[in-house]
């Protein structure tokens, strides 16, 4: 963003909006797209992996105590609301290598539509 802001000459003190910056040059934003579909793939792969260390601490289950404030969000939280499954779907989709890769591609277009379509 601060290359765009550049690119288009806008002061720091101007009260212009990303959108607005984005919609003025008429681009994107790919990074968070890239980042979700990365995630999902790597969750996949974590899933059908032989490592139970891996798998416990992404899904949550390491005993401790738990710190104080707001909880932070979980890394199966996201891949829920991404995907719009609950956990065991999830797992037995992993398994199946093809399946997953399909759900990973449907999540990544769903929100490039709903980006699209609030934009």
């Amino acid at each position: 963003m601060w290359f765009y802001r550049r690119l288009l000459r806008v002061s720091w003190k101007e009260k212009r909006t990303d959108e607005a910056i984005l919609a003025e040059l008429q681009v994107r934003r790919h990074l968070l797209e890239s980042i979700r579909k990365r995630k999902l793939s790597f969750f996949g792969h974590i899933c059908r992996s032989k490592c139970t260390l891996m798998k416990d601490i992404i899904q949550g289950k390491l005993e401790g105590k738990r710190g104080r404030g707001r909880p932070r969000a979980a890394y199966l939280d996201n891949i829920k609301t991404w995907t719009r499954r609950n956990s065991t779907e999830i797992y037995t989709m992993t398994e199946r290598k093809e399946k997953w890769r399909e759900l990973v591609q449907k999540a990544v277009r769903a929100a490039n539509a709903s980006r699209s379509d609030a934009g």
